[in-house]
């Protein structure tokens, strides 16, 4: 159960109301993050437009985005943002176990060296971004990836990291699409257990 109440999408009112209708013309629903977020609508709202342009600005194609999103969300625990982002991988028709193993840091035979590559400086990134190091980038760059590209990596796990944060914080509830995703299908949060 959320720390906070959700706000409901039917009794939002004013500037709350907008922005939750933009979130549900995209979604066509209105997911608990946003719902316990909304109490600071501006703040909401500039999360949304930032998640659209982390998305969808520079080189990297959404899809691996998407698994940078979920690895970000396994490092730093947040089960409801695990889920979310293997239910996308899933729409993008990944298999449970090809989320679990590339979460988990299996290589995926889905990405080329070089994502792969990109999916481990993710990880790194997510799990300590004070101890990247010189060498760490320059792998990535040896591998083929830009320093614009480098940045769209790091821009991810940081936009994973403040909405993980939100999720966990505030123990915000699966959405009832994510029944039988993430933890319960073999996602261990807690990586002292693995």
């Amino acid at each position: 159960m959320a720390r906070v109440k959700l706000l409901d999408p039917e009794q939002a009112e004013g500037r709350v109301r907008e922005v939750f209708e933009r979130v549900k013309a995209y979604y066509h629903m209105v997911p608990g993050l946003q719902q316990a977020l909304c109490y600071l609508p501006e703040t909401t709202n500039a999360l949304w437009d930032l998640s659209l342009a982390v998305a969808s600005e520079g080189n990297i194609r959404e899809e691996l985005k998407r698994v940078f999103f979920a690895v970000t969300a396994h490092e730093v625990e947040c089960e409801y943002c695990v889920a979310a982002h293997m239910l996308a991988l899933l729409g993008k028709q990944w298999s449970q176990q090809e989320c679990v193993e590339i979460i988990l840091g299996k290589p995926s035979p889905r990405l080329s060296d070089k994502e792969n590559a990109a999916v481990d400086f993710a990880r790194a990134v997510a799990r300590a971004p004070h101890g990247i190091t010189s060498e760490q980038t320059e792998a990535l760059r040896a591998a083929g990836w830009a320093d614009s590209e480098i940045v769209e990596i790091v821009a991810c796990v940081a936009l994973m990291r403040f909405t993980t944060t939100v999720a966990s914080a505030l123990d915000v509830p699966l959405e009832r699409a994510m029944d039988g995703i993430g933890v319960s299908c073999g996602v261990p949060l807690d990586k002292r257990d693995t």
